[in-house]
């Protein structure tokens, strides 16, 4: 029976591996990789005393592909059977023949297209494990049972609608404490394209307690590996690191299914054995929430469901989704009664209502100033027109006095103007 010593060198295992940024997927491809070769040489999972069977998969990896005698479509149909009893449901057991059959390809492995169709046929189907809805009330039930890291993680998760992978790679510099709402600006992303999102004030909080406390934590986590490292099981903690959370995606899952065991809360799926508030519900009560409150637009554009939003929303400035989030955070805030979250729900839709009216007065007396400005020109041509009007006037009535003087006081003047009259009645 192999057994792990400390490796001198990277093996292909954990080349291919560290060649995924995402940690999740990274190790979906190690522990598949790692059933495929118990399973070929007949391996346990777990040792007699219950522990975790510690054997060195660098080594069995590279007698495996050493040996070029093997079938590897037959060693592929023997997995399947080992998976159906391994796997806790099908859907996991053909993920996982997917993620073992591509990392043996990548190594030199070659497999009938018929064997791997058959075999997905096969285990296509099963059960998957039926999450329970995510609530404020069982949310803030786990808060209690954790310590102040704990509870800035999760509260992180929920008012965020980031993905696990997405905080975990997280750093202190992509975390501005200066904005309003605080942002937080995502570069490890499913789709490899940066984006921004926030956190709650109470998640604000309760992240500033956890830094309080971060270098302390890292330096005592750092002894409480160093018997590990010594034995070769594991490397050592970094306590330099510039992550916020600087912990493993199944060091977080543990802590959350302790604290749900210690609030009563647990629950297992009948049929897969797992969990039923999965860490992954976090985003769904992010959406949930916020969609409920009218913003299910921001929400999808928060949690990066870039896939559900038109053109013109993908440009939204980082300032117009701050106000949007602020005026609907109160949804996605823990510790608060349940009725001051739906009174201030209420609130908010009567404001947003009563904003939608200001905004149409507002828009209404655009129109009608634009109208006025009219007006007042209009009034100032006719009073052009008008001023015209007089000066005329004012010319006719001088040459009429002047008339009138002569009229009256020159004889000669009246001769003449007669004359001047009888000579054009002569002509009509």
């Amino acid at each position: 029976m192999a057994r792990k010593t400390q490796s001198q060198s990277v093996g292909r295992i954990a080349a291919f591996v560290s060649s995924y940024s995402n940690t999740g997927t990274g190790n979906g491809y190690k522990n598949a990789i790692e059933s495929f070769l118990r399973c070929m040489n007949d391996l346990p999972k777990k040792s007699e005393d219950g522990t975790k069977g510690n054997y060195d998969y660098e080594v069995l990896f590279d007698k495996y592909l050493a040996d070029k005698k093997r079938d590897h479509d037959e060693d592929f149909t023997k997995f399947a059977n080992c998976l159906k009893a391994e796997c806790a449901s099908l859907l996991s057991a053909r993920q996982r023949m997917t993620f073992a059959r591509r990392i043996l390809e990548d190594n030199g492995a070659k497999f009938k297209g018929k064997t791997v169709r058959d075999l997905k046929r096969e285990m296509k189907g099963g059960a998957g494990t039926v999450d329970k809805v995510m609530t404020a009330k069982v949310i803030d039930s786990a808060l209690k049972e954790l310590d102040v890291k704990g509870r800035a993680l999760v509260l992180t998760l929920a008012s965020s609608g980031a993905r696990l992978n997405e905080i975990l790679s997280l750093k202190l510099s992509e975390i501005d404490f200066e904005s309003h709402p605080v942002k937080l600006t995502l570069r490890n992303t499913k789709n490899k394209q940066t984006r921004f999102t926030f956190i709650s004030t109470e998640a604000t909080q309760c992240v500033k307690a956890w830094l309080d406390k971060r270098d302390q934590y890292l330096v005592g986590a750092s002894r409480r590996n160093a018997g590990l490292v010594r034995a070769g099981i594991c490397g050592e903690k970094d306590k330099d690191s510039d992550l916020l959370f600087p912990l493993t995606d199944s060091a977080v899952n543990a802590l959350w299914e302790n604290a749900l065991k210690a609030a009563g809360l647990y629950s297992q799926d009948e049929q897969t054995g797992r969990n039923q508030y999965r860490i992954h519900s976090f985003r769904k009560f992010f959406i949930s929430q916020l969609s409920m409150a009218g913003q299910k637009t921001l929400a999808e554009h928060l949690a990066g469901h870039t896939g559900y939003l038109d053109g013109s929303y993908r440009r939204i400035d980082e300032e117009a989704a701050g106000k949007a989030y602020l005026a609907v955070q109160h949804v996605l805030t823990i510790g608060i009664p349940p009725e001051f979250r739906e009174r201030a729900t209420e609130l908010n839709s009567k404001l947003k209502i009563q904003g939608e009216s200001i905004e149409g007065l507002r828009a209404m007396n655009e129109k009608l100033a634009s109208q006025m400005v009219k007006l007042e020109g209009h009034n100032m041509e006719l009073e052009e027109k008008i001023s015209k009007i007089e000066d005329e006037q004012a010319r006719i009535r001088t040459q009429k006095s002047v008339f009138d003087t002569l009229m009256e006081n020159d004889p000669e003047t009246q001769k003449v103007l007669l004359r001047l009259i009888k000579d054009q009645l002569t002509q009509i």
